[in-house]
């Protein structure tokens, strides 16, 4: 992995382009899942040549880290009789 420039902490995944589809290594598909609608909006990566890499909510979620932060107390809910 690589970061996304220096001192940017960043980091972004390269993929390799052979094993994707044309329309994955244009942005129009999710570079996981194929899905093309809606079109995949957060970006997971790079490809060797610069070009950015995209994938859909749900599939990018499995391929990033976490967000640094406050991580959420599970909550116990009781149910009432």
């Amino acid at each position: 992995m690589a970061t996304d420039g220096p001192g940017s902490g960043r980091i972004m995944l390269t993929f390799d382009p052979v094993g994707l589809t044309p329309i994955q290594r244009d942005g129009d598909a999710c570079v996981v899942c194929h899905k093309k609608w809606p079109r995949p909006r957060v970006l997971v990566g790079r490809l060797p040549n610069s070009a950015p890499v995209h994938a859909c909510d749900e599939c990018a979620e499995a391929l990033l880290p976490p967000q640094d932060g406050p991580v959420p107390v599970p909550r116990h809910f009781r149910a009432f009789s």
